[in-house]
This record gives structure tokens, C-alpha cells and sequence, in this order.
């Protein structure tokens, strides 16, 4: 399949608005501790008496966040609010970019979360990023001063994406992608679903998008290992809240799938399921959950929870892997982290 490019010149909108207040907390939202240590390994990760602090606060359902290093900032998206917001240690959190997401008027009135959602560094220029963009319903390059939005890959098969969600790029410059129907509106039922599965793809330039799973219901967040060699693949499904293990090879298949952790006896009320994650330098996992983000060793040990009180959606360490940011509910948040 021929990829197709589409340049699209956006509004964008950036407002230099007040930084929201940035208290730090010893405790979660709920007034409970923000740290449940199962296992003493957790204390060389997450120092004792390390402090959640509530960076931003106010939004619908925050998503995708991403160091970008060069600017010491932090991107983010609130999904059903179609903005991208920007923090800084100077500036605290500011509205960036509205609408975050591609594609036309006539489809974004039609989806359910039309917004972006993952973001990752795009390695050409340090001033553009690659969204899982809802409304173009594929994968965008967006410059970050001119704010042109390229849609690279927008269909598989002939046949239009559902909602790319989030990403995971090898360091060949190949992005894995998962694409649950999130963004659509009746989610599996819509009728502008064009897709069977709900896939697991691996995009290279100038080459065919490669179908790497079809067999899980709601793949979500995504990683991969230090060493390249291990895809984990989160589920999003109250039936099978798991995050997968899979073998991977150097052409993008997987191979002896395996549950890497099965989120079902944690599950609570409301507390939310497997959603996104990233892994540190020395193959620690940190991956949400119900509940919070659990701190897992390679082998799939869970040696803690940070919690924040409410259902966190996704995380992702600084560069220098100092603090572990975390996207819930309505906050922004962040605690430091030790990965020597």
C-alpha cells in the first residue's frame, strides 16, 4: 500500500495564560498515601517521602503526555476537549494548540473524541512531534512553531484507521501504533467503523503499514523494552484488563504473546484499567492501572502503585528519568523517581 501524505494547514490557537497553580502534595487527592509499597525494591525507584505534586488541573480527560527535552517542556492532550496543553517548570501549564486533532469538520462532528491523543518526539527536527491524531484518524507530524500537520498513514488495507491511540517508536525511526475505537463515536458499533479488528501496526516510511495483531479487543498504550526485543501492548477491556508480552523481530512480527500482567485483581470501581505506559532505561515498567500507575520489575513484579486518587490514563518519564509525569482524571502530575 502506497502511504498517503496529506498536508493540512491548521488554525492554531496559543495563549500565554496564567500557570495553573502547582502545589506539591505528600498525599494523593484522596487524602490516602501516594505510594503503596509492596515490595522493598520500590524504595530505591521511588524515594520515601517523595512528594506527588499536582502540576495542572481542570481538564476532561488528559492523554498522551511527552518530554520534549530540547525545550524542558511537557505536551499533553485533553482527548474530548480537542486542545494540546504545554508545561514548563517557568511557565506551568498553558494552552498550546486548539484543535489537537486533523481531519475535517464534517468528521470531527461525527467522532467521539476528536482530539489527539499519544504524542511521541518525531527524530528529524526537535521542533516536531508525531501525534495518534483522532481527527485524521491516522498518524500526523506536527510542527510545533508553524503548526502544518503532515498525516502520514491514514489507512490500512484500503480502508480507513479507527482512532490510533498510542505509540512506540524503534530506534530505526519505525513507530508502532495501536488503533482501538476510542475516537469513534459507538466505538466498535459506529458506522463509520471500515475495520473488523482493532489492530497493532507497524509503520515505516515508503513501506506498506504492516499488521502485527488483530486478536486483542481494546489494545491501548504500548512499549517496548530497552533491548528492542520484548512489545508490551496494554488492554483496555473489563473482561481481560492485561498488558501483553510479546517477542518481537526485526521486521515488526511478534511472536509467543504471553500476559505480562493481569490487572483483574486489582480492578475497583471507577478506578480504571490498563491504559498507557513507558519503560525505563534499565527495563522498569511503569504502566496504569486500576488505581494508579503500577511500578513493575522486567520479569512483571509489581513493586509498588503510585496513586493519585483518581483513574490515571498515561505516564511518561523526563529524559534524565527523574520524575515520572503522570496524565489522570483532570490533573497533571508528576513524583520524582530514582533509576540509576
Amino acid at each position: 500500500m502506497t502511504n498517503t501524505f496529506s498536508k493540512l494547514a491548521i488554525s492554531a490557537l496559543i495563549l500565554f495564560a496564567s500557570a495553573c497553580s502547582t502545589p506539591t502534595k505528600e498525599n494523593t487527592a484522596d487524602g490516602n498515601e501516594a505510594v503503596d509499597r509492596r515490595s522493598a525494591a520500590i524504595n530505591q525507584i521511588i524515594p520515601k517521602g517523595a512528594a506527588l505534586e499536582i502540576l495542572g488541573e481542570g481538564y476532561t480527560w488528559p492523554e498522551g503526555p511527552v518530554w520534549l527535552d530540547a525545550q524542558q517542556a511537557l505536551h499533553f492532550n485533553d482527548v474530548p476537549e480537542n486542545k494540546m496543553y504545554r508545561w514548563t517548570a517557568e511557565t506551568g501549564v498553558q494552552l498550546f494548540l486548539t484543535p489537537s486533532g486533523g481531519g475535517s469538520d464534517e468528521m470531527a462532528a461525527r467522532m467521539r473524541e476528536p482530539g489527539a491523543n499519544g504524542i511521541i518526539n518525531w527524530p528529524t527536527s526537535e521542533n516536531e512531534i508525531l501525534l495518534a491524531d483522532h481527527g485524521a484518524r491516522g498518524l500526523s507530524i506536527l510542527n510545533l512553531q508553524s503548526f502544518e500537520r503532515d498525516t502520514i498513514i491514514s489507512s490500512y488495507d484500503g480502508k480507513s484507521l479507527n482512532s490510533p491511540n498510542d505509540m512506540q517508536m524503534r530506534s530505526d525511526g519505525a513507530v508502532f501504533f495501536t488503533d482501538p475505537p476510542y475516537g469513534l463515536k459507538d466505538l466498535n458499533a459506529s458506522p463509520d467503523k471500515e475495520l473488523s479488528f482493532n489492530g497493532v501496526y507497524l509503520y515505516q516510511d515508503d513501506e506498506p503499514l504492516k499488521l502485527v495483531i488483530d486478536d486483542l479487543s481494546f489494545p491501548n498504550g504500548i512499549g517496548l523494552s530497552p533491548d528492542e526485543a520484548t512489545l508490551y501492548v496494554a488492554v483496555s477491556d473489563p473482561e481481560n484488563p492485561v498488558i501483553m508480552a510479546y517477542e518481537t523481530a526485526a521486521d515488526g512480527s511478534v511472536s509467543n504473546g504471553r500476559v505480562f500482567f493481569n490487572a483483574a485483581p486489582e480492578l475497583k470501581d471507577g478506578g480504571g484499567l490498563p491504559d498507557g505506559m513507558d519503560i525505563a532505561k534499565n527495563g522498569t515498567v511503569f504502566a496504569t492501572g486500576p488505581n494508579g500507575v503500577y511500578v513493575l520489575s522486567p520479569d512483571g513484579e509489581v513493586l509498588g502503585v503510585v496513586s493519585t486518587g483518581m483513574p490515571v490514563s498515561n505516564c511518561t518519564l523526563d529524559d534524565a528519568e527523574e520524575y515520572l509525569y503522570m496524565t489522570s482524571s483532570s490533573v497533571l502530575a508528576r513524583i520524582p523517581v530514582s533509576l540509576d
